[in-house]
C-alpha cells in the first residue's frame, strides 16, 4: 500500500497530486479527502478498513485518485498524507518560476518572422502577440512547444514587440 502521492504535476496551471493505493482482500478506502490548505501547507486524509463478514477477493488491485491542489504561485509547498488523521507521509514540491524565453529565428521564405519558444511547457497553447507600443497588443498566431511561432506581416515602421501568453482553457 503506498502512503503518500506518487506525484505531483502542474498541467496547464493547476496543480494535481496522484495517488495509487494497492489494495487487497478485504481493504477498501473508507474516504479519501478533502484536500484542506493552509497557506503553502496541505493535508489529505483518507482511511482504509477492513470489511469484515464478507467473502475477500484473493486479488491485489490498484486504485487511483487525483487530488487538485488547484493554481499556485512559484514557491515551495509542503503535502501531508494522513490516514484517519494520523500523518504518514511529508512531501515537499516546488512550483518554479516560469520564465518562457523568445529567441527570434529570423525571415522565413514566405516573409514571415519566425520565433522560437524555449522553456516552454508541453501541452500547453501559447498565443503569439506583438505590439508597436507595449500597450496595445495584437494576438497573431496560437502553437504549443516544438513548432516556431509566425508573425506573418511583420514589416511595419518603428519597433515591434513580441511576447506569449497561455491560452486560458
Amino acid at each position: 500500500m503506498n502512503l503518500g502521492p506518487v506525484s505531483v504535476v502542474t498541467t496547464c496551471g493547476i496543480t494535481y497530486a496522484e495517488y495509487t493505493w494497492g489494495m487487497g482482500g478485504c481493504l477498501r478506502n473508507h474516504s479519501i479527502g478533502p484536500v484542506i490548505r493552509n497557506g503553502s501547507n496541505f493535508s489529505f486524509d483518507f482511511e482504509i478498513e477492513h470489511e469484515t463478514g464478507v467473502a475477500c477477493p484473493m486479488y491485489v488491485f490498484l486504485e487511483t485518485t487525483n487530488v487538485a491542489l488547484g493554481a499556485l504561485t512559484p514557491g515551495t509547498y509542503t503535502l501531508t498524507t494522513t490516514s484517519w488523521g494520523v500523518p504518514v507521509a511529508t512531501n515537499i514540491f516546488t512550483i518554479p518560476i516560469f520564465t518562457p524565453i523568445l529567441r527570434p529565428i529570423g525571415f522565413a521564405g514566405d516573409g514571415s518572422f519566425q520565433i522560437q519558444l524555449m522553456n516552454g511547457v508541453t501541452n500547453v497553447s501559447y498565443v503569439l502577440q506583438c505590439s508597436t507600443n507595449r500597450v496595445n497588443w495584437t494576438s497573431l498566431s496560437t502553437n504549443s512547444v516544438g513548432p516556431p511561432l509566425r508573425d506573418t506581416c511583420p514589416v511595419l515602421p518603428g519597433p515591434r514587440y513580441y511576447r506569449v501568453q497561455i491560452l486560458q482553457q
